[in-house]
């Protein structure tokens, strides 16, 4: 616990600094795992203000002090919800804008991870979307849990990141550029194969709004 009579935290966002020391952030297990791209994005005052009083601080302070874009060179991207949570929405079938309900990280591959606020006490939860099969469930009871915890434990990163096919498909296509996401040609939906050697590489939201449209289809 950090103490308070020696150096008061901020009202604000950000990295605390005391004496000099620089201290971490409350997801500073996530960042050692997945080290943050340098060409990251920093969160603007205006999209911290937006989204403050919906998504919890650590996430806000994670967008503030190492930004939206790729962490491990794009196993995960964290996300602006506003370039993703009206094809959440759509994929969720909601007909107005569902602020309990919100995109903020994505696999190489397009799984959507969302924050799901489920009362007003405080109750939250990490939900995950797969938008080539339409597969979705909960994965961790809270915003830090799911970054230091679920996205830091080994198995996750080889079996649900699918850490070997995404070397396959950096040899395959390159590296990704942020709001990129690899995808299956043909599509899953569509017959292709699941494989590293079978993908391309391309503008995400663009991709899942084409899966969308391939899932409202069968």
């Amino acid at each position: 616990m950090r103490q308070a009579a020696l150096c008061p935290l901020p009202r604000t966002l950000g990295v605390v600094s005391c004496q000099g020391i620089q201290m971490n952030i409350a997801l500073q297990k996530f960042i050692d795992t997945h080290k943050p791209d340098l060409d990251n994005i920093k969160a603007s005052q205006e999209i911290i203000f937006k989204y403050q009083n919906h998504l919890p601080i650590p996430l806000l302070e994670l967008w503030k002090e190492k930004g939206f874009g790729l962490y491990s060179d794009g196993l995960i991207q964290v996300i602006n919800p506003d370039e993703y949570r009206d094809n959440l929405w759509n994929w969720l079938m909601r007909d107005e804008e569902d602020m309990d309900r919100l995109p903020i990280a994505i696999s190489a591959f397009g799984n959507v991870f969302y924050y799901r606020k489920l009362s007003d006490e405080g109750d939250e939860d990490i939900s995950f979307l797969d938008p080539h099969t339409s597969d979705s469930g909960d994965l961790a009871w809270s915003l830090e849990s799911f970054f230091n915890d679920w996205c830091c434990d080994k198995n996750v990163i080889e079996e649900f990141l699918e850490k070997n096919m995404f070397d396959d498909a950096i040899a395959t296509r390159g590296k990704l550029k942020y709001n990129e996401m690899y995808y299956f040609i043909p599509a899953l939906r569509l017959g292709g194969t699941k494989s590293g050697k079978t993908v391309a590489c391309g503008n995400a939201t663009i991709h899942l709004d084409f899966l969308l449209q391939l899932a409202l289809n069968e």
